[in-house]
C-alpha cells in the first residue's frame, strides 16, 4: 500500500483571516481617527476609497496561507478581505454622525447613506480580495 497523505483541514485559517483583515486596516482607521480628532471628521466619508486596502488584504492572506487548496487560499483571501470591509463599516458608522449637524429633514438621507457604506463595506471588501487572490494564484500556477 501507498503512503496516504494527511487529509486537508476542513476549517479555515480564522487567526490568518482576521489577523490580515484587522492589520490592513489598521493604518486607515488610524489616520481617520487623528484626521477627526484634529477638527476634520469629514475624512471618514472616504471610507469607499480605503475598501482598495482589501486588494492589499487578498495578497498578503493568500501568501501566507497554508493550505494546499486553491479554492481554500482564495476563501480565506475573501474572508480577510470582508473583515477589513466590516471594520471600515463600523468605524464609519462610529464617526459618521461627527461629521456635522445633520439637519432634521437630513436624516433618513444620512441614515440611508450610513447603512448603504455600512452594507457595501462587506462585499465590497470581499470582492477586492478575491479579485487580487485569484490574480496571485493564476500567476503562481502559469509562472
Amino acid at each position: 500500500m501507498g503512503a496516504e497523505t494527511p487529509a486537508e483541514p476542513q476549517a479555515w485559517d480564522i487567526r490568518l483571516i482576521v489577523f490580515t483583515g484587522l492589520t490592513q486596516a489598521a493604518p486607515w482607521l488610524a489616520a481617520a481617527l487623528v484626521v477627526t480628532l484634529a477638527g476634520y471628521p469629514g475624512v471618514i466619508c472616504v471610507t469607499p476609497m480605503a475598501w482598495l486596502l482589501a486588494l492589499r488584504a487578498g495578497q498578503v492572506c493568500i501568501s501566507r496561507s497554508k493550505s494546499r487548496l486553491p479554492r481554500r487560499r482564495l476563501q480565506e483571501a475573501a474572508l480577510s478581505g470582508a473583515v477589513l470591509g466590516l471594520v471600515e463599516g463600523l468605524a464609519f458608522l462610529a464617526m459618521f454622525f461627527e461629521v456635522g449637524a445633520i439637519q432634521p429633514h437630513e436624516w433618513m438621507g444620512a441614515l440611508a447613506l450610513a447603512a448603504a457604506i455600512f452594507l457595501a463595506g462587506l462585499p465590497a471588501g470581499a470582492g477586492l480580495a478575491l479579485l487580487t487572490a485569484y490574480a496571485s494564484e493564476r500567476r503562481t500556477r502559469i509562472g
